[in-house]
C-alpha cells in the first residue's frame, strides 16, 4: 500500500514537470513551479502541493525569479493531500530548491539561468522509510529519468548522465533529511 502511494505521488509530480515543460515551449516563455499550500502563492514545503505559472514578470512582477506575483498567469495547481514527503534538490550543490523553471526551450532553469546539472525530485512515504523512497532526476535537456535500485540493495539510487549521456548511479536515496 505504501509503495503504491509513493508510485502515485511520483506520477503526479512527473506529470506536473512534463506539463510545465510543455507550457514553456508552447508559450515560448519561462514557466516555473513552486511549492504552494493554497494554489495561489509560493510557500516553502513541496509536500503541501505546487503551482505552475508563467514566470514572465507580468504586471508588478519580476521575470524568471521563481516567485508567483499576483499578475502572472497560473497554468496549473495541485494541492497535495497525501501523506508523502517531496523534496527538490540541486544535487551538484546539495541545496534544496524552492522553485524550478523551464525556459522557452524546455530546459530546466534556476535563478533565471539554464542549468545542466541534475535536479533530484525525491518522494518519500509517510514513515520516511528509505526502501520506499523514489525519485525523478531532471537532467539538463529537460528529460526526466526515474531512479532505480541499480545495486540490488532494495534502495533506489539517484542517477546522472555524464557529458556522453552515459547514465551512472550514485548515492542511495535517503528520506532522513526530507
Amino acid at each position: 500500500m505504501r509503495q503504491n502511494a509513493v508510485f502515485s505521488d511520483r506520477k503526479l509530480i512527473n506529470s506536473t514537470l512534463m506539463s510545465a515543460r510543455y507550457e514553456a515551449v508552447a508559450r515560448n516563455k519561462t514557466v516555473s513551479l513552486c511549492p504552494s499550500a493554497d494554489g495561489e502563492s509560493c510557500s516553502n514545503d513541496w509536500s503541501d502541493g505546487w503551482i505552475v505559472f508563467l514566470d514572465d514578470g507580468e504586471g508588478s512582477g519580476t521575470a524568471r525569479d521563481g516567485v508567483h506575483n499576483g499578475d502572472e498567469l497560473i497554468v496549473g495547481a495541485s494541492i497535495y493531500e497525501g501523506d508523502g514527503h517531496f523534496s527538490v534538490v540541486d544535487v551538484s550543490e546539495n541545496s534544496a530548491l524552492t522553485y524550478l523553471s523551464f525556459n522557452e526551450f524546455g530546459r530546466p532553469a534556476v535563478g533565471g539561468r539554464q542549468v545542466s546539472r541534475p535536479i533530484l525530485i525525491q518522494i518519500c512515504d509517510s514513515n520516511n522509510d528509505d526502501i520506499f523512497a523514489r525519485g525523478l532526476m531532471l537532467i539538463g535537456t529537460g528529460r526526466v529519468i526515474q531512479t532505480i535500485d541499480a545495486n540490488g540493495d532494495g534502495i533506489h539510487e539517484s542517477r546522472f548522465a555524464d557529458s556522453l549521456n552515459t547514465l551512472s548511479s550514485t548515492a542511495n536515496l535517503s528520506c532522513a533529511a526530507s
